[in-house]
């Protein structure tokens, strides 16, 4: 996390770092993304950098998280609205990527997600994955509607959520536009929803 040295800082010069760190991460993949060229653009000295960030991966989640914050707020909200109905959340929260997308915040998050798609997902994630976004919104989703089996189904459900938008949204155009991609979406909803599992399933070789 950023320093509070960091927080201190003119609004101005803290966008102004900000903004040529977006600006660095769409235009090359992390690995590549340097923090030289950062510094020269927002016009701050390389010291100054290391007072306000530990290195560029704690930028880069940083402004991951960011993005993120705003998302898991408008996910609240439809918890709400939608009875804690976890499946219809995520769905909204395609629909509402989708009519946002040609806002610079959403072009920008996309462009780096597009870049780094191979990247680990902690460091796209908040820092402590999905358990901490399930922390904040599990008071709000309606267990009742799933099976859930350990303490780890409910994170790992998120992770396959979060998955299954991010990557429906990256793919719309080469899926054929955003009413396939939609969809798309809806019937992996409906997979993860359903289970594939044959209720009577005929034990496999793997199974006997």
């Amino acid at each position: 996390m950023p320093s509070t040295t960091f927080f201190h800082l003119p609004a101005e010069k803290r966008e102004r770092l900000l903004a040529a760190a977006r600006a660095e991460f769409v235009r090359v993949p992390y690995e590549d993304a340097s923090i030289n060229r950062m510094i020269r653009e927002a016009g701050i000295p390389r010291g100054s950098f290391y007072m306000y960030f530990t290195d560029k991966e704690d930028l880069f989640r940083y402004l991951m998280e960011s993005y993120g914050q705003q998302l898991v707020e408008q996910v609240e909200e439809w918890l709400d609205r939608d009875g804690g109905d976890l499946f219809q959340a995520f769905l909204d929260l395609f629909d509402y990527l989708q009519a946002n997308r040609n806002s610079d915040d959403f072009r920008e998050m996309a462009a780096i997600l597009r870049r780094n798609q191979r990247l680990q997902p902690g460091l796209i994630l908040n820092r402590q994955g999905p358990c901490a976004i399930v922390d904040r919104l599990r008071d709000k989703i309606d267990l009742s509607r799933l099976d859930l089996r350990s303490e780890t189904d409910l994170p790992d459900l998120f992770h396959l959520l979060i998955s299954a938008v991010a990557g429906t949204m990256l793919t719309a155009e080469q899926d054929g536009g955003l009413e396939q991609a939609r969809a798309r979406l809806i019937r992996i909803l409906g997979i993860l929803q359903r289970g594939v599992a044959a209720k009577e399933a005929v034990p496999g070789r793997g199974q006997q």
